[in-house]
C-alpha cells in the first residue's frame, strides 16, 4: 500500500513514548513471543552512537534494557539554554547534546549530563561564525541529527566548522580533556569536511570541493586522516564525492540525480570499502518515482521511493531482500539502531498522539495520529519476518 507522505510538524505528544525515526502502522499480529534476556557488549568503536551497553536515548526518552521501560529524561539547562531538535549520544558514563541560545546573537553549545547526577556542564561554546559537528546517525535516518562525538582515551572529540570572510570555510577537530576540563583544539582537518559514517570503528568524513575532494577515515587519537575515495579513481569519484551518502560497515552507497547521470535515471549506486566493487542497487525509469537512501543495516540497504514504498536491497549481491518483517500494509518496520544482535524497531499500538499542524495559511490545526511503541527484536527473527520481539514499557505500566 502506498503510504502518503505528511507536512513537517510539531507533534504534542500525549504519552512519553515518542522520539525519532519513521512511523509504521500496527502489525496487526498476535502478542508476539518473548525474546531471551539480553547480553550487549560495547561496541569497539570511536564513534559515539544514541545507544551504550545499557540504554538507548532519543530528545527526551530513555530505553532501559534491563527493565525494557522507558522514561523520561529533562535536564536542568543553563539559563537561556534549550535543547535542539537532535537528541544525545553516549558513553556509557555521560550523555552529550547540542544546545542553542535563541536570539540576535544565536550560539551553539556542546553539553555533556552524568548519568548519575544528571547536572548539564557546558563543554564548548561556540563563537561567532561556528558550528557544533551534528549528522544523521544511526536509524534516525532522515528525521534527526545527533553530535558527532569521538572516543579518544578518556577525551571525547568534536568537530566545529567555522567560517570568516578572511579565512574561508575549515573544520577543526577539538577535544574536551576530563581531568583538565578544558576544550583544546586539536588540528584543522579541512575546508568543507562533514561527517557520512564510520568504517573500522571509525569516522568517515568527505570533502567534496576540489583540488582537496574525498572520503577520509578520521583517527581521533592523531587527528591523522586516511585516503579512502579520492579523485584518482575517476569512476568511484563521479559516483560518490558529492551526492548524499550512508557509510556503514564497508558499504558507501549514494543517490545520482537524474540530471547528473548518463543515461538520464536516478540511480542508487553502492561502493565496497574492502574490494573496490561498485554495484548499482535501484534505478527509477523515466517518468517513475525517485528512489531515496535511508539507512545501511548489516549490509542491507533501505531505500523508498517518492510515492512511499520501502525496501531493502543487498549490498553486496544487488538482490531485493525478501520476507522482511513488515505491517499489515506490508510496510517493513523502521529500525531505529543496532544493539549487539539485537534492533531497536517502531511497532503499532492502539494508543494516539495529539499533533500540531501549520497550514498553508500559517494557523495551527490539530490531528491525531498513531502512537507508535519501541520494541527490542533479534537481528535474525527481523529479517525473517517473524515478529518475535519485546516492547518496552512505560515506566509503572504493568505488563501485558
Amino acid at each position: 500500500m502506498k503510504r502518503n507522505h505528511w507536512l513537517l510538524a510539531v507533534a504534542l505528544p500525549l504519552l512519553l513514548l515518542a522520539g525519532c525515526g519513521a512511523k509504521e502502522q500496527d502489525l496487526g499480529a498476535g502478542a508476539p513471543t518473548p525474546t531471551p534476556e539480553v547480553q550487549i557488549e560495547e561496541p569497539q568503536t570511536q564513534v559515539l552512537r544514541s545507544t551504550d551497553s545499557r540504554s538507548y536515548y532519543t530528545q527526551n526518552i530513555r530505553y532501559d534494557l534491563e527493565t525494557m521501560t522507558a522514561r523520561a529524561w529533562r535536564p536542568e539547562l543553563p539559563r537561556g539554554y534549550q535543547i535542539t531538535g537532535e537528541g544525545p549520544v553516549s558513553d556509557g558514563q555521560a550523555l552529550y547534546f547540542v544546545l542553542t541560545r535563541p536570539g540576535e546573537s544565536a550560539s551553539e553549545a556542546l553539553a555533556r549530563m552524568p548519568l548519575e547526577d544528571g547536572a548539564v556542564q557546558i563543554l564548548y561554546e561556540c563563537r561567532e561564525h561556528e558550528q557544533i559537528g551534528i549528522a544523521y546517525t544511526d536509524g534516525a535516518g532522515e528525521y534527526c541529527k545527533r553530535p558527532i562525538l569521538l572516543r579518544s582515551g578518556e577525551r571525547r572529540c568534536f568537530l566545529v566548522h567555522q567560517w570568516t570572510e578572511e579565512d574561508g570555510n575549515s573544520t577543526w577537530l577539538y577535544a574536551w580533556d576530563p581531568a583538565s576540563g578544558s576544550c583544546e583544539p586539536v588540528k584543522r582537518l579541512g575546508s568543507h569536511l562533514r561527517f557520512w559514517g564510520e568504517y573500522q570503528g571509525r569516522a568517515v568524513l568527505e570533502d567534496s570541493w576540489e583540488p582537496e575532494a574525498g572520503l577520509f577515515q578520521l583517527d581521533a587519537e592523531t587527528g591523522e586522516l586516511a585516503v579512502l575515495l579520492s579523485g584518482e579513481n575517476a569512476e568511484a569519484a563521479d559516483l560518490f564525492l558529492g551526492p548524499p551518502l550512508l557509510i556503514r560497515g564497508k558499504f558507501v552507497c549514494a543517490e545520482s540525480y537524474a540530471a547528473d547521470s548518463a543515461d538520464g535515471k536516478n540511480q542508487v549506486n553502492c561502493l565496497n570499502l574492502e574490494t573496490g566493487d561498485i554495484k548499482q542497487l535501484a534505478s527509477s525509469e523515466e517518468g517513475e518515482p525517485l528512489v531515496r537512501i535511508q539507512d545501511i543495516w548489516d549490509g542491507k540497504l533501505r531505500v523508498r521511493d517518492t510515492e512511499g514504498d520501502v525496501w531493502y536491497v543487498d549490498c553486496a549481491t544487488g538482490r531485493r531482500v525478501e520476507n522482511v518483517l513488515a505491517d499489515e500494509n506490508g510496510m517493513l518496520l523502521h529500525i531505529r539502531a543496532q544493539i549487539g544482535e539485537y534492533y531497536l524497531i517502531d511497532v503499532g499500538s492502539d494508543r494516539w498522539t495529539k499533533q500540531l499542524w501549520i497550514n498553508e495559511k500559517g494557523e495551527p490545526v490539530y490531528s491525531y495520529a498513531p502512537q507508535n511503541r519501541l520494541a527490542l527484536i533479534a537481528k535474525e527473527d527481523y529479517w525473517a519476518g517473524r515478529p518475535d520481539y519485546r516492547i518496552f514499557k512505560q515506566e509503572g505500566e504493568a505488563a501485558e
